[in-house]
């Protein structure tokens, strides 16, 4: 088997509104919340519905420890383990491979997963007025069992829905810098969406339009560094929102995602790489990446590596 890889996607956390003045209150108060939501009843649990979509994921349970990190393991963190199901799952059967027997799944069926981790570091910014700012860092462990999209919007739904957190996700400086400093890209493409961009000739419907969104798509072959930022700049006619993919080779890709803003202007509200941080697994070590004291191993030197290049600022 060859070397697999964990992808470690990285949330950032806005300042919280209530300071907090040491790493175990954080914890504690994100601990607190878990505990409220493990306790609704089934009915009451977070069911996230994709929109025109029949399958729907429900959050279970939310199981969390504590582990130290830093110097002295003196900085507490929460891995928090997420039980989820899917249900109205449609169009799925499950076969018994020794008798060739198969069952369809049915609406009612549940099909779950019991090992999506995800790890909440705390930051602490001390001023000198007395005054602190509260952060939280999650890492999410996106191991080779797991689906990217899927495993990102339990995390996400947790996140928000559950622990009341606003966050974004992280990019590398070191992806930043690579941007600046690339001469050409060997492929750029951008994706617009564009509203009441009406055909030049008239139909028979055309009295009864009220709207009419399309999209346009452009590519690029070796543009240079300088030609690419007009392009992120550039502000089109009647879009209401672009998508630039800028590849750096096969594997390595930065997207960014601009939409309007209260001033109608086109800006940046996402930028995500796809290969960020990784861990490599080695084949032996597959049918233990899901225990917990495991998981803290893989993370601890990817969080090392974020406190040290990536952070917004640096707890004391």
């Amino acid at each position: 088997m060859a070397t697999l890889k964990i992808k470690v996607p990285i949330y950032i956390s806005s300042v919280l509104e209530d300071a907090i003045y040491s790493y175990p209150d954080m914890c504690q108060r994100i601990e607190r919340l878990i505990e409220a939501y493990n306790n609704r009843a089934p009915e009451e649990k977070l069911s996230v519905t994709q929109r025109t979509k029949l399958k729907q994921k429900v959050i279970k349970f939310i199981h969390f420890d504590r582990y130290g990190f830093g110097t002295n393991n003196s900085i507490p963190a929460l891995l928090l383990r997420i039980e989820e199901y899917k249900k109205n799952n449609k169009d799925l059967y499950i076969e018994n491979p020794n008798s060739s027997e198969q069952r369809d799944i049915a609406l009612e069926d549940k099909i779950g997963s019991n090992y999506n981790y995800v790890l909440l570091y705390p930051l602490i910014h001390y001023y000198d007025n007395g005054t602190v700012e509260n952060r939280w860092v999650a890492f999410v462990y996106n191991d080779p069992s797991k689906e990217d999209k899927d495993i990102k919007t339990t995390v996400y739904s947790v996140l928000s829905k559950i622990l009341g957190l606003s966050v974004k996700m992280v990019i590398r400086d070191s992806t930043r810098q690579k941007l600046r400093n690339t001469h050409t890209f060997p492929k750029v493409t951008a994706n617009y969406v564009i509203v009441d961009n009406r055909p030049q000739d008239q139909t028979t419907l055309t009295h009864y339009e009220v709207s009419c969104k399309t999209t346009r798509k452009k590519t690029y072959e070796n543009l240079p560094n300088e030609e690419l930022l007009v392009l992120m700049n550039e502000q089109p006619e009647d879009a209401i929102s672009k998508k630039i993919t800028v590849q750096f080779n096969k594997n390595e890709n930065v997207k960014m995602t601009y939409e309007l803003n209260e001033a109608q202007v086109l800006a940046q509200t996402l930028i995500e790489e796809t290969n960020g941080y990784e861990i490599a697994l080695d084949p032996e070590e597959v049918a233990t990446m899901h225990e917990a004291p495991n998981v803290k191993h893989h993370l601890g030197d990817i969080i090392a590596r974020f406190l040290s290049n990536e952070a917004p600022m640096q707890h004391e």
